[in-house]
């Protein structure tokens, strides 16, 4: 079960999930009341989805990268302690906030539960449940078909047994975000985390290999979904809150009007904050902006490819516009021209120099931004100097975006020749339901140069603050310490200083199980955020500006008066 889609129902869900059964698609999951994921075989026939007629809509699954690199510095690193600023907190004889009661979601490569920053001082775990996607030795979550779930009383009996053999993380970006967050510092006390007393619940995400470029690992948007799913059931039975960090990222968008987190409606509720990390495509090359002048206005753009086993190729317009395109090959063979048509039709063919298929549809509007998006996938692309020609049809403003994957998912030397660096936020960080987390490098006191930029340009500014993430020193596989970059370890920092934030909101006299919503949180972090004389805020690269844990503290107790 190799393809994946995501569905919406044409009205009430429980009857799309009997037609699915009629068609014997009995591979799928129910997320919520208005989205499923299907799971097929790679020789499914998606058109076969239209005939479906309880799908209101359908979208094939979009691969997902980490946000973080492991940079292999500890010498030379931070540690989280500097990085947050939880000196202020744990030296502070008037705060005695930790984060307790506070669950914590990893969503990432998985975690190394044997390392002693997770184990408690009686020998138990801080992590309350393990859902690993990729094994299916044991029983998956209520709800799921795949992967297998492990419990606290499983995961202490293992930790008993000095048995790591349950769930491994062979990549190691789980476990750094997880020490990053909360981690206790009990084998090294200076590389402790943000909100030591946090509990974890940990997904780790199916992975899949080689989907653009060799050796390279990506996730799947719809795994990603499921874990979602997954993390609300566990929330609901809790009675503590849950902050939700978001560690992966889909494609880069400039125009958003929801996305499918959206349709979780426990997402909005008080009780459940989500953060996640802006991207880090500040300086990859992977998108390029253009103005169409009018329909006669043929534009061509130079794609430079490098050795790749496929590619994905995403224009997206602005407002009513509508513009179509074709490919041009290295050898100067040209695809299909494919434009608007009213019913959805998928465009099939090859180029026979270089042996190369490709994958060309034309969606308007596209359901996430009620603009068009036309997709091009190109399966065996060879290397070279590919032209995609846009060819307008209708235009108002004539304002285009064209992105490529996440450039650690794709050959170092596939870029475009004049990229753009702004608008490069990832779909699901564009959201106004997420706390957005840009990257700041402390070394320099600047923006680090990878920080994906925004606008989102029909919402407000994103990013909305920035954090270190540069070189920060935690937890990692084998039970030693790392360093690793990017904006999904900033966002890991941020979810551990909400914790502690949280936890001081909950020693207020005002507090209630009401009020602590993401945008309330969100707030205080613009409030307490750092901000340079020399810069006006907010701007597209550091938001509301950089975090600061003793100023956001210092406004919630101002703002208590």
């Amino acid at each position: 079960m190799s393809k994946s889609y995501l569905a919406i129902p044409k009205g009430n869900i429980l009857k799309m999930e009997q037609d699915l059964k009629k068609d014997e698609l009995i591979k799928y999951v129910i997320l919520n009341d208005q989205l499923a994921t299907l799971y097929v075989s790679d020789d499914f026939e998606e058109k076969n989805l239209n005939n479906i007629k309880s799908i209101a809509w359908w979208q094939r699954s979009a691969p997902m990268s980490t946000l973080i690199k492991i940079t292999n510095n500890v010498k030379q690193g931070e540690s989280v302690t500097i990085a947050a600023g939880t000196d202020y907190v744990y030296t502070n004889p008037y705060l005695t906030i930790s984060g307790k009661k506070n669950i914590i979601v990893i969503i990432d490569s998985g975690i190394d539960y044997l390392h002693p920053d997770f184990i408690n001082e009686d020998g138990t775990s801080k992590i309350i449940a393990i859902w690993d996607q990729n094994l299916d030795t044991g029983k998956p979550p209520e709800g799921i078909f795949f992967g297998t779930e492990f419990n606290r009383e499983e995961i202490n009996e293992a930790i008993k047994n000095k048995d790591g053999s349950l769930t491994t993380d062979t990549i190691g970006t789980g476990t750094i975000v997880a020490g990053i967050c909360c981690g206790y510092g009990n084998k090294i006390p200076a590389y402790k985390g943000v909100a030591i007393d946090s509990e974890l619940l940990v997904i780790k995400l199916k992975e899949y290999k080689d989907t653009y470029c060799e050796g390279k690992i990506n996730y799947q948007h719809a795994d990603f979904l499921a874990a979602i799913k997954y993390a609300i059931d566990i929330w609901k039975k809790q009675d503590n809150l849950m902050i939700i960090n978001l560690t992966v990222g889909l494609r880069s968008a400039a125009i958003m009007l929801a996305t499918f987190l959206d349709s979780f409606s426990d997402l909005k509720k008080s009780g459940i904050i989500v953060v996640g990390g802006a991207g880090n495509e500040g300086n990859t090359d992977i998108h390029y902006e253009g103005n169409a002048k009018g329909i006669n206005d043929k534009q061509d753009i130079i794609i430079q490819v490098g050795e790749q086993i496929n590619l994905d190729i995403v224009l997206c317009t602005t407002g009513p516009d509508k513009i179509g395109a074709s490919l041009i090959s290295p050898s100067g063979e040209l695809s299909y021209v494919i434009q608007y048509s009213p019913e959805y039709y998928l465009y099939r063919g090859r180029f026979n120099i270089e042996d190369t298929k490709y994958e060309m549809r034309f969606i308007y509007p596209w359901l996430e931004t009620g603009n068009q998006e036309l997709v091009i996938n190109l399966i065996d692309i060879k290397p070279g100097i590919w032209t995609l020609r846009i060819l307008p049809e209708y235009i108002v403003n004539g304002n285009y975006d064209i992105y490529l994957p996440n450039k650690n998912l794709i050959s170092p030397d596939t870029r475009f020749i004049d990229p753009n660096s702004s608008s490069t936020i990832t779909l699901c960080a564009t959201t106004e339901n997420i706390i957005t987390i840009g990257c700041y490098n402390d070394k320099t006191d600047s923006i680090w140069i990878g920080s994906s930029k925004g606008p989102v340009k029909n919402r407000m500014i994103k990013p909305d603050i920035v954090a270190p993430g540069v070189d920060i020193i935690s937890t990692y596989i084998n039970g030693t310490y790392n360093t690793a970059t990017g904006t999904g370890v900033s966002t890991s920092i941020v979810c551990g200083v909400i914790s502690l934030l949280v936890e001081y909101f909950k020693t207020q006299s005002f507090y209630s199980k009401t009020s602590l919503f993401t945008e309330t949180i969100k707030t205080y972090l613009m409030l307490g955020a750092s901000k340079k004389d020399i810069y006006t805020y907010p701007n597209i690269s550091g938001g509301y500006g950089n975090l600061d844990l003793k100023q956001t503290i210092i406004q919630i107790a101002n703002n208590l008066e």
